[in-house]
């Protein structure tokens, strides 16, 4: 059964860039009310704000990585809006220098390991909590609600660079296969995209990471990725526990067995630029010289 989002109440995390930002505009644009939890507002969500439309937009203040103000986002929005038919679980970081696996900076934990996949387990728990109890009584094979998580083609095609970035993706695609038969006894219907080569800050923002890429590669747009992700929450066809490949111009179901992304989108063309990176690291680590490098 489809699902369409006119009227629906939502959150989105990490919704003030990005495709969460792209998908933000695409629920408005829908007749969603949305509530966007992120750590700040951007100039360009602070521009959505002010254009004129039927449905509410309104902002949190959140670092998913901490629960109490994921559950303040959550509390805030079912109080503004009421019930919450779709949460999109989309804040994540890519193994930045402040919490990255090699550089080995952080004494406590790894932030972004809580960022990526801890707050991505805790929301979807959260958007369960409340979107189980309007399951009674509903029509055979109908949703209730949709939960949205955003995986990668990094949770198949593993990156020496980014190990953890790659296991927290990897993770994610688990926990939303897992989930899959709460839409069939439920009717809460648990899904993921697995995006390839979007071109967001994830990127653009890390000029030591863009030094992969090439003037010939091909990136996919926030706003291409958006339109898959609506498609996805929308479309009766996409049952509870499918992972959702998105490719430039095209998309394919990922299984646990599925071979590795291929074509345009899929990768970048100079990964062994930022992998030499780690290896000079690595040589230098086993000289026993502590001396830091950039990454």
């Amino acid at each position: 059964m489809d699902f369409p989002v006119k009227g629906k109440n939502a959150i989105v995390t990490g919704g003030a860039s990005g495709i969460n930002l792209a998908f933000v505009k695409l629920l408005i644009g829908q007749g969603a009310n949305v509530v966007v939890g992120d750590l700040q507002e951007s100039a360009a969500l602070q521009e959505l704000e002010k254009q004129p439309r039927s449905s509410k937009l309104l902002f949190q203040k959140t670092d998913v990585s901490k629960w109490d103000e994921l559950e303040a986002l959550f509390t805030r929005a079912k109080t503004a809006l009421g019930p919450l038919d779709l949460v999109c679980n989309g804040a994540g970081v890519f193994e930045p220098a402040w919490s990255n696996f090699w550089t080995d900076t952080e004494t406590d934990n790894y932030k972004s390991l809580d960022i990526n996949l801890t707050a991505v387990i805790k929301g979807t728990r959260l958007a369960i909590r409340d979107q189980i109890t309007r399951s009674k009584g509903r029509k055979a094979g109908g949703t209730v609600g949709v939960i949205l998580n955003i995986s990668s083609l990094a949770a198949q095609r593993m990156l020496f660079n980014q190990p953890i970035y790659s296991a927290t993706k990897a993770g994610v695609s688990a926990i939303v296969r897992s989930l899959g038969p709460l839409h069939e006894e439920f009717g809460i219907k648990v899904v993921a995209v697995a995006p390839g080569m979007v071109y967001t800050p994830l990127w653009s923002d890390n000029p030591e990471k863009l030094k992969a890429a090439d003037k010939k590669d091909v990136w996919i747009t926030p706003e291409e990725q958006a339109e898959v992700m609506l498609q996805l929450v929308e479309d009766g066809a996409y049952e509870g526990g499918t992972v959702l490949e998105t490719l430039k111009g095209f998309t394919r179901r990922v299984y646990i067995d599925s071979p590795l992304p291929e074509g345009p989108g899929s990768t970048i063309s100079n990964l062994d630029a930022i992998t030499n990176d780690t290896i000079a690291l690595l040589e230098r680590e086993r000289k026993n010289d502590h001396a830091k490098i950039d990454m």
